[in-house]
């Protein structure tokens, strides 16, 4: 009986260490499974966070909530091994890769001064440095956003340069001899000024200029009051005895302020080209503005206009009428060639273009169809003609009717401008 006891009592324990020894295995195997399953979630959470892994390109959002918990993951598994040392390397050079991309963009927002000037003391060299840290952002969609910043700035830097170049020396000039000063040199320097995108360099020279503005507006040089008599009298040669003749007047400062706003629509609207014929409907003001280093102004000044029904847009200017007697428009809309003046025009030509029946008596240009004949409307026998892909105009005297399409300045105004401009010139419409 005494050895069934041992007996038993020995089984016991052996099954009480098989459960032990099961329950240990069990636990261990519970962690190790565990610890693969976190290790494998942060593998991953960290790979997401790239475009490619093997380039280690980043994405352009990164998840940092998931990094942030990661990271406390890793804080307190430190010592116990729940996180692989190959996970927290790889959490390391994300962070390091983080950083770099926050390094650069700050590089280049510290550059700025608000958003529309760039700080003092930024210099070339420092510029040219920081385009090439720029190519170590591996991602296309960050870099490109960071260049288009920095390109911004050198450009504001360049131009900024210039402009301080140019009034330094127009200034000194200016006070050596102040009737050094002409339209072109005011308008060239309302333009620099207006170019300057540092706040220091800006207030330097508000002063001067304003000074300048104001002494040519209010001592113009005998020759600047004499070529503007010239140019006021030979658009009078050709104008209408009839016309009462006005004293050419400048407004030197208006005439400025009408250049700036005008530089700044054109830009707006893609217009690129050496001259433009501008329209302002606001300000009811007409300009051939020329471009001087990459900024529109208004060297003659302005025209007023004396009616206007001319919509918004770009035109292309497409003849200067003189004597268009026997010329035609084509203004059928659904003609591919809409649109096309024809000098000296008959059923011979027009044929040629598919235009069937022309003949008509249609005074306003706008109703004639399928073409106009100038021979109909004496008031645009001396005109300027524009058009575009859906429509057609006139620019032509204050004396004729008023039509759609239609704008009119004086005899006098008309014959200067027409001495000025030329075929192919871009007619914009603000």
């Amino acid at each position: 009986m005494k050895d069934k006891k041992v007996l038993k009592s020995k089984e016991h324990y052996l099954l009480l260490s098989a459960g032990i020894i099961g329950a240990i295995t069990a636990i261990i195997f519970f962690i190790m499974l565990s610890r693969g399953v976190v290790n494998a979630v942060v593998t991953s959470k960290i790979s997401n966070q790239y475009q490619d892994k093997e380039l280690e390109v980043l994405k352009t959002k990164i998840d940092y909530p998931t990094l942030n918990f990661i990271g406390k993951v890793i804080k307190a598994s430190d010592g116990h091994d729940v996180i692989t040392t190959e996970n927290i390397d790889r959490f390391e050079q994300l962070k390091k890769n983080l950083q770099a991309r926050k390094d650069r963009q700050k590089d280049v927002d510290d550059l700025y001064d608000g958003k529309s000037n760039y700080r003092d003391g930024v210099t070339s060299s420092e510029i040219n440095s920081l385009d090439k840290t720029l190519l170590k952002e591996k991602n296309q969609d960050i870099y490109q956003k960071l260049r288009n910043r920095l390109d911004t700035i050198q450009i504001w830097f360049e131009q900024t340069e210039d402009a301080d170049k140019y009034l330094n020396k127009t200034w000194q000039n200016f006070n050596n001899d102040n009737d050094s000063l002409d339209f072109k040199k005011v308008s060239m320097i309302n333009t620099y000024y207006k170019l300057i995108k540092n706040k220091t360099v800006k207030n330097r020279w508000s002063e001067a200029t304003q000074k300048m503005d104001q002494y040519f507006s209010s001592h113009q040089s005998e020759s600047s009051r004499v070529a503007a008599v010239k140019q006021e009298l030979e658009a009078l040669r050709d104008a209408p005895l009839t016309q009462k003749y006005t004293p050419a007047q400048v407004d030197i400062v208006s005439s400025l302020q009408f250049s700036s706003s005008a530089a700044d629509d054109l830009t707006q609207a893609g217009v690129t080209g050496k001259y433009v014929l501008y329209y302002n409907t606001s300000s009811n003001k007409l300009a051939l503005m020329t471009k001087v280093n990459g900024k529109y102004v208004a060297e003659d000044g302005y025209l007023s206009v004396t009616a206007s029904q001319v919509s918004s847009g770009k035109y292309t200017i497409k003849k200067l009428v003189n004597n268009g007697t026997n010329d035609a428009v084509i203004t059928d809309t659904n003609n591919s060639d809409f649109g096309q003046y024809l000098t000296n025009a008959d059923d011979d030509d027009l044929e040629k273009l598919g235009v069937v029946d022309p003949d008509n008596t249609t005074v306003d240009y706008n109703s004639a169809t399928p073409v106009f004949w100038l021979k109909n409307n004496p008031d645009l026998n001396k005109s300027i003609y524009f058009t575009n892909n859906s429509s057609l105009g006139f620019i032509y005297s204050s004396s004729g009717a008023n039509y759609d399409q239609g704008l009119q300045i004086s005899s006098s105004d008309l014959s200067s401008l027409m001495n000025k401009l030329s075929t192919g010139i871009t007619f914009y419409v603000n």
